[in-house]
């Protein structure tokens, strides 16, 4: 030791050597903890729910982690693609309708016929008896289909959004060649907002209609 040091002081109690631990660790949660919430969800994890729950705290401090890491939770461009189904053939498109979830995204800034299908039907997920396959499929799979369409009040659904958009196509959309816009939304947009909107497209195809479907939302994780 030189003669410019001061001596060393006591050595820490156990409460001051816990205290100090404890500052530490805190200290470097908050440098790795957003570091691995960052990576996680560069690897496809755009949950933030299930970010939260993984990591043991708030949603808010998922936000700010995602934030300092430079990330945009809304900004979708690193989402997976958009799933679309065409009408077979020619045809002049007069019909856009577009499914998506909730949790994953902000309603769509585009005008046009909205149908909330959060409360209105049975998620296939919920339901334990088939919950372990319900979560490797999606709406475009025929047991998805035919699951939601068995749920009490889904063709009546189906059928009266049908009219009402065949309805503003008979009204504004042919004469003026302006498409008619309905978005189907639920929980994670995986399930029961794509049945809803391929069922209604194939009613409306059936009655000679153009129409393109656009899922944004059907490959993400299942959110529970």
């Amino acid at each position: 030791m030189t003669t410019n040091e001061p001596p060393p002081g006591p050595p820490p109690g156990p409460r001051e050597a816990a205290l100090r631990a404890l500052a530490n660790w805190a200290a470097s949660q908050k440098q790795v903890r957003p570091r691995l919430t960052a990576a996680a969800w560069r690897a496809g994890e755009h949950n933030i729910r299930a970010l939260a729950r993984a990591a043991g705290v708030a949603r808010d401090t998922v936000y700010a982690d995602l934030a300092a890491e430079g990330i945009d939770y809304r900004d979708r461009s690193s989402k997976t693609e958009t799933v679309t189904t065409y009408s077979p053939g020619s045809y002049l498109l007069q019909v856009v309708l577009t499914s998506y979830g909730v949790l994953h995204r902000d309603p769509p800034q585009e005008s046009g016929l909205a149908v909330n299908l959060t409360t209105a039907l049975r998620n296939p997920p919920d339901d334990p008896a088939v919950r372990e396959r319900m979560v490797q499929l999606n709406g475009l799979d025929p047991e998805v289909r035919a699951y939601v369409l068995d749920t009490p009040g889904a063709l009546e659904i189906v059928g009266r959004t049908a009219d009402q958009l065949r309805t503003l196509v008979d009204g504004w959309g042919n004469p003026t060649r302006m498409l008619v816009r309905g978005f189907f939304f639920c929980r994670g947009g995986r399930h029961r907002s794509v049945v809803i909107a391929e069922e209604v497209a194939t009613w409306l195809r059936g009655a000679g209609l153009g129409v393109e479907v656009d899922h944004l939302d059907i490959n993400e994780p299942v959110v529970t």
